[in-house]
């Protein structure tokens, strides 16, 4: 199958509409005192075309010129303030199921350690339905081979060069079979042999039908030779849009003539890049005439054409999350060495030197009863605080990749896989601590003991967890949640009981333990210890108050002893901390698509 018959039924009288098009930076003040400390910015100033189905367009222009904006408008993905409309076939650009407009952004953002036909199989299960379908594993074949990716289809996606990725997120584009197909920048960093390769992919689509749309900047003569129109624009203004024939008549007509063997792109945009008596952007307003459009600023053809059928599909929310978490796990199995060293560094020697450090003490004694204090509260932070910090950078690495992909999968279900991707650090980590730890402590019934301290910091670690993801999500973007999270933890730590006596707080402050993961894991590993103490021995020419029995201990660092309300306290923070998790990624979904 080859790349012009990956497509459906398009009719040549339907294009693309723009009508008085303009967007603009908000003007922004400072929260104090309300003073404008940026004014209002016009990027895009009344800009109207029309392109027609087909086309292989370049748009041109100095840089800030509206190039970007326009491409996103084009693609109903910009989230800044506009007026004025942009229609495909009849229709708001904003209204198309995804997969009828793509945007091809000017940077790939991939999950590098995934091979070539991992990130495309993913992809299609995503976009198409399953690889299983003969049809869609026709169409991904087809692209691998056209694409020229199927001899590299098995290597991981940090090892390709710049061409290779620009042709997997093309491929990534075209796996919905696109009517229009946008592309910003698409040469930029690549040699001029991988350039004339993406750009002469893109004209053999634009040939099979699909209109495709490019900005480039200052391209070379060989490749401004393959568009078959251009867009010129400046300071935000659509100077012309047409053939290159016309484009050249236009500047003709002012007494601008591009030299021979010069490169034309870079005559048009050095013309209007000048400024003062050498500024043509007015002459080339006055004189400019779109062919596409008559008298009356109205389009030649319209189309009421309905739009095709796509083999597109919205996957169920189960589906999206096992997808997710079938692409997260490649990557640990890619990635199985750094594990096991993060396993190993983490878990082991810390666990190891605790071990050492509180080697033969029990609880049965008054020394004893403080040294079981410190060596539950290490082992409740060390597993809290590993796991919470672990999850804190979850959501950093991959938020590009998020914003990139909105609209493939629901933002729930992003969130859901990074929860469940953390479970089984939740179950080893605590399992490895507590086994290599508890090797040199004295504990009633040891074994039984054990497992009950590794299922009460299993489900700790998962509300810490939470808790990590929650703040990550809130504060990723803004880089500050390693600055932002100590400074939660603090009253948070200190609601545990193991260096305060809850007992002892202020009346104000005592509700905050309530809403403590290391309060509810604290008192559950007390509880499993000490219910099991019936005598602590008490030295007869003691001077100070002795402990009798392990509910003494218990009474007096404010614990509870029921098992229910630690289990449903945990439960709870954690259902709180996902929510505000969902909150913060949702809040990035909606400042829209990331180019």
């Amino acid at each position: 199958m080859e790349l012009n018959k990956l497509n459906h039924p398009i009719h040549s009288n339907s294009g693309i509409d723009i009508n008085n098009l303009k967007v603009w930076l908000p003007e922004e003040k400072s929260w104090w005192r309300r003073k404008v400390t940026k004014p209002k910015k016009i990027i895009l100033n009344d800009v109207s075309g029309y392109i027609k189905s087909g086309e292989f367009l370049a748009i041109i222009g100095p840089s800030g010129a509206g190039k970007t904006t326009l491409l996103t408008s084009l693609a109903g993905k910009c989230v800044l303030p506009y007026e004025g409309q942009v229609k495909f076939k009849s229709r708001n650009v904003k209204d198309f199921e995804p997969g009828v407009v793509e945007l091809l952004p000017q940077f790939d953002v991939f999950m590098d350690s995934l091979s070539v036909v991992e990130h495309l199989t993913f992809m299609t299960e995503m976009k198409l339905g399953s690889v299983r379908n003969p049809q869609n594993s026709a169409i991904l074949a087809s692209l691998l081979h056209e694409l020229k990716l199927k001899p590299i289809e098995n290597n991981p996606i940090n090892s390709l060069s710049g061409g290779e990725r620009r042709l997997l997120s093309l491929a990534t584009s075209l796996l919905s079979s696109p009517l229009v197909l946008i592309c910003d920048e698409p040469t930029t960093g690549l040699d001029s042999y991988n350039a004339l390769l993406v750009i002469s992919v893109l004209k053999k689509l634009s040939k099979a039908g699909k209109t495709v749309i490019c900005s480039v900047h200052q391209p070379s003569s060989d490749l401004f030779r393959e568009f078959t129109s251009v867009c010129l624009m400046s300071e935000g203004k659509l100077l012309f849009n047409g053939t290159q024939r016309d484009c050249k008549e236009l500047f003709e007509r002012i007494n601008l003539h591009c030299p021979i063997n010069y490169n034309p792109a870079e005559f048009y945009i050095k013309a209007v890049s000048a400024h003062g008596e050498d500024n043509y952007v007015e002459r080339l307003l006055e004189n400019k005439r779109d062919p596409s459009y008559s008298d009356d600023g109205t389009s030649l053809t319209q189309s009421t054409t309905p739009t095709a059928t796509f083999p597109t599909c919205q996957r169920g929310w189960f589906k999206q999350v096992q997808l997710l978490v079938w692409r997260s796990l490649l990557t640990v199995k890619n990635d199985t060495i750094f594990f096991l060293f993060q396993l190993f560094l983490t878990t082991v020697i810390s666990s190891m030197i605790i071990g050492t450090c509180y080697l033969g003490i029990s609880g049965r004694t008054q020394q004893g009863v403080q040294d079981l204090r410190g060596f539950l509260w290490l082992l409740l932070s060390e597993v809290s605080f590993s796991l919470s910090y672990i999850a804190l950078y979850a959501f950093h690495a991959d938020l590009p990749l998020f914003k990139r992909e909105v609209g493939v999968y629901k933002t729930s279900a992003f969130y859901m896989c990074r929860f469940l991707t953390l479970i089984p650090r939740c179950i080893i980590w605590p399992i490895v601590y507590v086994t290599i730890a508890t090797l040199t402590v004295q504990l009633p019934n040891h074994i039984l003991t054990a497992l009950k301290f590794s299922a009460a910091l299993v489900i700790t670690g998962i509300a810490s967890s939470a808790y990590g993801l929650g703040m990550g999500a809130l504060f990723s973007s803004s880089g500050v949640m390693g600055d932002v999270m100590p400074c939660a933890d603090l009253p948070l730590l200190l609601m545990s009981g193991a260096l305060l006596r809850i007992s002892s707080l202020p009346v104000w402050l005592y509700p905050v333990k309530y809403i403590s993961h290391f309060f509810y894991g604290m008192d559950a590993i007390s509880n499993i210890y000490w219910s099991q103490i019936d005598w602590i021995e008490c030295p007869t020419n003691s001077t100070t108050a002795c402990y009798q029995t392990g509910i003494e201990v218990l009474t007096e660092n404010g614990y509870t002893n029921y098992y229910i309300f630690d289990t449903l306290g945990i439960l709870s923070v954690t259902i709180i901390w996902s929510l505000l998790g969902y909150y913060g990624l949702k809040r990035e979904e909606n400042k829209g698509f990331v180019y």
